[in-house]
């Protein structure tokens, strides 16, 4: 369902008010029908800003457009009462689990969500090591119940590999067994890599998208030095929910309470950006957030769950044929998103997405057209932390020169880009970053073989955390 505005009764007579008055008093209660009423009433707003409108032919064909989706207030604060929620932790039980005081500290983490729920939620517990085992189905944490999980919690050993497929897969026959109207929140807590049964990224997020769609959402936490960030990162992006990364796991207990905080205000579970891509262009990046190609002219931007009274703010990065004079349109985009098991879609309207393609003696018309505050924030977030996904791999697989060649190469970008735009970006704030990231790789560098492997394994996850909350504010 659409959300529609009905059009004003001003001026018109008196004897066709009946009439009308009866048409919006049927598409009133077939609005009301829906179990997604608020939504529809007050619908999710999409807008977007270009960081220019006009290019010179030949030259520079890259156009940023700064998106915004903005969630309704739902409900006076103090009138809001929290979504009963159905929880499920899909915890890492593998022998690594038991150094550092891991499952310990996750274990206690748990008991503390236990804590937190009340009678009206219910909680499931998988874990996998070899094999993915489900501990509890959905129950109902009740007094008598939260004792018998506490229990169940205390009984997990640490031991074997890690088969992170096979829970997954445990995961998702609960949640496709799962008729409940509750809000539904996958935990994934691990502390390695993924290597026994299905353990490709592709595959694995495979599975994190069919959990989607039984109405969850899923999020991920790696903990220690030695889980796949990358991995995680993916899952998170693809389960709709978000990405946490824990050295100092005494902070596991606080990530897990404003997990479920957030559980309590979710206004969609889940939401994609569609865009029918104009002739010849392209998407290079969108925040980060996956990007599936759906056929030859349009793409899915995985945006994942969307909170109460709030916002998401990231860049696509589009590429554009500047070849020719004329016109090109970016395309077309609308965001689809689920909200109380409904389905709705809010188009990209206050944005016009047609660029103009002009002579190079048309120069200064094109230098006009920057949006001077998108431009620069953009080189200033999005790219800087596009660059940081460089440079935590780089880090990651202990390539030194092309960890500082990523830096170089970001400033010798960011130089270009003032040239083509007439815009400051370089200023002391920035010069003094991109001088502690060369510090930090530096650092990672010295010492012994051993520190250096910590060191390095530290700053990969570090910047690959930085890289994401850079580009999505």
């Amino acid at each position: 369902m659409k959300h529609l505005k009905p059009q004003s009764l001003h001026g018109l007579k008196n004897k066709h008010i009946a009439g009308i008055v009866a048409i919006l008093g049927a598409a009133i209660l077939l609005m009301f029908s829906s179990s997604a009423a608020q939504a529809a009433n007050d619908p999710i707003q999409l807008t977007g800003k270009l960081s220019q409108t006009t290019f010179v032919q030949g030259g520079a064909n890259t156009v940023y457009l700064d998106i915004i989706i903005k969630a309704p207030k739902q409900v006076a604060e103090q009138n809001k009462v929290a979504r009963a929620t159905d929880m499920m932790i899909v915890l890492d039980r593998s022998g690594s689990m038991g150094g550092a005081k891991k499952m310990t500290f996750a274990k206690a983490a748990i008991r503390d969500i236990l804590a937190r729920l009340n009678n009206q939620d219910r909680f499931a517990l998988v874990s996998f090591a070899n094999d993915g085992i489900t501990h509890s189905p959905f129950v109902s944490v009740n007094a008598g119940d939260r004792e018998n999980l506490n229990s169940i919690v205390d009984n997990i050993n640490a031991s074997g590999g890690t088969n992170m497929g096979d829970g997954l897969q445990a995961a998702l026959r609960l949640s496709s067994a799962n008729s409940s109207e509750r809000v539904k929140k996958v935990l994934l807590l691990s502390d390695g890599k993924a290597n026994q049964g299905i353990s490709s990224t592709q595959g694995l997020s495979e599975m994190v998208t069919q959990i989607t769609q039984t109405g969850a959402v899923l999020s991920a936490i790696g903990m220690g030095l030695d889980f796949n960030e990358v991995l995680l990162t993916t899952l998170a992006d693809y389960g709709m929910g978000h990405y946490s990364y824990l050295e100092d796991l005494a902070g596991l207990g606080k990530v897990l309470e404003k997990d479920l905080s957030d559980t309590r205000t979710i206004f969609a579970n889940g939401s994609t950006l569609d865009i029918n891509l104009g002739k010849g262009v392209s998407v290079i990046d969108a925040g980060g957030y996956p990007v599936t190609t759906i056929n030859p002219t349009t793409i899915r931007i995985t945006t994942g769950q969307i909170l109460d009274n709030t916002d998401k703010h990231f860049v696509i990065t589009f590429n554009i044929p500047a070849k020719d004079v004329g016109s090109v349109s970016l395309g077309d985009m609308r965001l689809n998103y689920q909200s109380k098991n409904s389905q709705y879609e809010t188009p990209l309207t206050d944005t016009i997405l047609e660029l103009s393609i002009v002579e190079a003696t048309r120069r200064d018309e094109a230098l006009k057209s920057v949006n001077e505050s998108v431009y620069k924030q953009t080189w200033t977030e999005n790219n800087l932390g596009r660059m940081k996904k460089v440079l935590s791999k780089s880090v990651r697989e202990g390539d030194k020169d092309k960890a500082q060649q990523a830096i170089i190469d970001y400033k010798q970008a960011v130089e270009k880009a003032e040239k083509e735009s007439n815009v400051k970006i370089i200023n002391s704030e920035m010069e003094e970053e991109l001088k502690t990231m060369q510090d930090e790789v530096d650092d990672a560098f010295v010492g012994s073989a051993s520190m250096q492997e910590i060191k390095q394994k530290r700053s990969s996850k570090s910047i690959q955390q930085d890289s994401i909350q850079q580009q999505r504010k």
